[in-house]
């Protein structure tokens, strides 16, 4: 560790405050001076007389989970930040010179290097709790490359060092990306789940016996690339519209209820930032039941194991980038929203003269989510 006395020695006051450092800093935005805004002048100082320093450069470096929006996506990532305090950066009147603002410049240019890498290093990282160790090696490193340069440089006093670090820092700032969006790519894997409202008919001897539908649907999706697995419930109402008496009875206006239990697979078509399309096919059970509570005989229930086929389309209305990886899962995430309509129709043949199709059209809330690769 550095004595004292060396600590006085040096020209520039290298402040890091702490790991996760964020709007705890107290610090007026219009006394911030931030790499973007351009290079550093005499009027980002204060003027200052000190007998042991020439000049000292105030900075601060740290990151906050901030949401970023990007069009019609909205990312939600720990982003870093540099920047000046020029309240508290100051300048010796002795020495305000052209030299020493490039020598306070090549300090800035190192931090803003720095605050590239960290970046880089928390979009990657898997887990939170191993950003601590990876940002404290990006500090000790950036301090380390600080102090190099302030020793060669004799502290602002040799201005052929200064120049070379000019040349130095400014190519690796060309080479190192300020990943306003980091490139990313979606997995194989994808997951989701949906609910929605919608109604549904019967063809056939069912259509003559049975009232359209009023449903609720709900149910997840599992993908592989494009292609889709879907586990989907459909809970129905609706009234007999006819007596029926043969193998068993049901009365006009009596209520009865509809599910459908599916287990299908689809293949999306189109996929693109704004549609999903995705026919489908695959197993459905089609129960017709009602509960028999004015002669107490129990339950009545009708089963169908048929085939059910039909199509999803997803509008997108919202994507969200989530790059702050879960505590656990340790994935960063996309997610789609969208609003899904589903059209499907399942065969009911339960009699000979009770049979036909159930038509449904639903319309619903869907999310939908992939793990990220960077």
């Amino acid at each position: 560790m550095m004595n004292l006395s060396k600590h006085l020695s040096k020209l520039i006051s290298v402040v890091f405050l702490g790991l996760f450092l964020s709007e705890d800093i107290i610090i007026a935005q219009d006394d911030k001076k931030f790499w973007n805004q351009g290079k550093l002048s005499w009027e980002d100082f204060q003027e200052y007389h000190s007998a042991i320093k020439a000049s000292e450069l105030k900075y601060f470096i740290g990151y906050k989970t901030e949401k970023q929006k990007y069009g019609d996506t909205i990312v939600m990532r720990i982003a870093t930040y540099g920047f000046i305090d020029r309240n508290l950066s100051w300048i010796n009147s002795d020495y305000k010179t052209d030299q020493y603002l490039r020598y306070n410049q090549v300090i800035f240019d190192i931090v803003e290097l720095y605050r590239r890498k960290i970046q880089y290093e928390i979009d990657r990282t898997k887990y939170p709790y191993e950003i601590e160790n990876r940002i404290n090696t990006m500090y000790s490193a950036c301090s380390h490359e600080i102090d190099q340069f302030s020793q060669e440089a004799e502290y602002g006093k040799n201005l052929t060092t200064i120049m070379f670090w000019e040349v130095k820092t400014r190519n690796e700032l060309n080479t190192t990306s300020a990943e306003e969006m980091p490139v990313y790519s979606a997995g194989k894997l994808g997951y989701g789940m949906h609910a929605g409202l919608g109604s549904g008919i019967f063809t056939g001897t069912l259509g003559q016996h049975f009232s359209p539908t009023f449903n609720l649907i709900f149910g997840f999706d599992l993908a592989y690339k494009k292609t889709v697995f879907y586990f989907n419930g459909t809970l129905g109402s609706d009234k007999v519209r006819k007596d029926y008496s043969g193998n068993t009875e049901w009365l006009k206006a009596e209520h009865a209820s509809m599910a459908i239990i599916e287990l299908s697979v689809g293949y999306a078509l189109i996929d693109n930032s704004k549609f999903k399309i995705a026919p489908f096919g695959g197993f459905a059970v089609l129960e017709l039941s009602k509960r028999d509570d004015e002669q107490h005989k129990g339950n009545l229930n009708m089963e169908s194991y048929q085939a059910i086929f039909g199509i999803n389309t997803d509008f997108k209305y919202r994507t969200r980038i989530s790059l702050v990886a879960g505590t656990f899962a340790g994935f960063k995430e996309k997610s789609e929203y969208s609003l899904r309509t589903r059209l499907y129709l399942a065969r009911g043949n339960y009699y000979d003269d009770l049979k036909g199709f159930s038509i449904n059209l639903s319309i619903g809330i869907c999310g939908f989510g992939n793990v990220l690769r960077l």
